[in-house]
């Protein structure tokens, strides 16, 4: 791999979180996945904060392919791929992604399962389907607490709302447009029921072993151990609590 160091010779904690992926982009190319990739390391260089070097990597390296190590929380797997900014791709930023900084441990807590859709629901009318779909994001806030899901939708109530959704059983994930409504004649603004916490995570699909997470200043697994349950939040929190970053 030359100069670039691999994802067994680095500690990852942290990186950058992939939102979302544009088309045809070089994100795409390097078959990032929205939500559950996590670059952790670019050129060599580990993302261990949130400063401008990732963005200065890029920008050093337009139309040159270079290394990246990319954390799957679905597969609780490190990988290594290349990835080529450019200027000319024909979307928005060098490699077409959306990010947020994000630990490594934390960045699919927040996600809430959906139980059951009622009927003639704006959960119905939008598509949500029973057991099987996650809602993981929205590009609106960064969920960071078990009430900002809740506290969103109420802030959209008659208003569309874009929420990333991942399904299990088609294990892929998509945006789905929602109106949430109090007035649409059943219970709640959705119209479907939702569960949060350890018991309703985002089952992590079969990697190929799983190891400990090392002691600091070691190598890094080849996989990450499931984070322990999440206490709720004793208290609600503003969802807005910062804008995801612009398009990479």
């Amino acid at each position: 791999m030359g100069n670039a160091e691999s994802a067994e010779e680095l500690t990852y904690g942290s990186g950058y979180q992939v939102l979302k992926v544009q088309d045809n982009s070089p994100g795409k190319e390097a078959g990032l996945e929205d939500f559950f990739d996590i670059i952790v390391s670019a050129a060599g260089v580990p993302l261990d904060q949130e400063d401008n070097r990732l963005v200065d990597i890029l920008f050093a390296n337009v139309e040159k392919n270079i290394p990246i190590v990319v954390y799957s929380s679905k597969t609780n797997t490190f990988r290594e791929t290349y990835i080529s900014p450019s200027m000319t791709w024909g979307g928005k930023g060098l490699i077409g992604v959306s990010i947020r900084y994000a630990s490594l441990k934390d960045a699919t807590e927040h996600v809430w399962h959906v139980l059951d859709v009622y009927p003639n629901s704006p959960a119905a009318a939008a598509g949500l389907c029973a057991h099987d779909d996650y809602i993981v994001g929205s590009l609106e806030v960064l969920f960071t607490s078990s009430e900002d899901f809740y506290s969103l939708v109420a802030a959209f109530d008659g208003r569309k709302l874009d929420l990333l959704v991942y399904n299990c059983k088609s294990d892929a994930t998509r945006s789905v447009s929602i109106t949430p409504s109090s007035q649409w004649g059943g219970s709640g603004s959705l119209g479907c029921d939702v569960g949060y916490g350890f018991l309703h995570r985002i089952p992590t699909r079969t990697a190929d072993h799983v190891v400990s997470l090392p002691p600091p200043g070691t190598a890094p697994p080849a996989a990450l151990p499931d984070s322990a349950p999440a206490s709720p939040a004793a208290s609600a929190a503003s969802p807005a609590s910062a804008p995801p970053r612009p398009s990479l």
